[in-house]
């Protein structure tokens, strides 16, 4: 059985891996902790596609405390030997997201990727970089996702729009928790 800090470390050294392999590949990676765009709001009929932005994912009562930035990294003074930064545990949520058909731009953590290269199932998360030193949102900024065909990511280094019908439920992997589900049925490039 692997520790999580050995699991920790596997996953940020796999991080790496794709970062170093993309940037000799001659793309560029966005800084860690540039955050997924924000959404224009639209009047949208019941039962259609809500596109919603991070801050609603959190209880009403707690988005006047809503930070979009991600938490300064974590260093050690004498280098990277220090402990793994820890994902702070709020699972509060915001219920009105129940069965919600919505649609959310974020970065993909993959979490599944099958033989054909396919992502089945990843991590929404709102800013890229979240890895062994800079923690993890807490799980109610964290959208854990499954898709049914799978997605050929163009890169994780992209944004993308996820739209899916929304669960209010926990999901914990060896990478984190999350405390909302989505079952996508669309994945595209989030166009700037």
């Amino acid at each position: 059985m692997m520790t999580k800090r050995l699991v920790s470390v596997l996953a940020a050294a796999s991080m790496l891996l794709t970062m170093a392999s993309t940037s000799a590949q001659g793309v560029t990676p966005p800084a860690v902790g540039t955050q997924a765009p924000a959404v224009t709001p639209k009047n949208t009929a019941p039962g259609a596609v809500r596109e919603i932005d991070w801050d609603e994912l959190l209880p009403p009562d707690a988005r006047a405390r809503f930070a979009a930035a991600p938490p300064a990294a974590v260093h050690d003074y004498l280098g990277e030997g220090g402990m793994a930064a820890q994902q702070v545990m709020d699972f509060s949520i915001n219920k009105a997201l129940e069965g919600a058909n919505i649609k959310i731009p974020g970065f993909i953590v993959p979490l599944d990727v099958g033989k054909d290269g396919l992502v089945t199932e990843f991590f929404l998360v709102p800013y890229f970089g979240a890895c062994i030193h800079v923690p993890p949102p807490p799980p109610n900024q964290i959208v854990y996702v499954r898709m049914a065909k799978g997605v050929a990511l163009d890169s994780i280094y992209e944004a993308y729009w996820i739209t899916g019908r929304m669960k209010t439920s926990n999901k914990t992997t060896r990478l984190g928790a999350a405390a909302y589900q989505l079952d996508a049925n669309k994945v595209e490039i989030y166009k700037y």
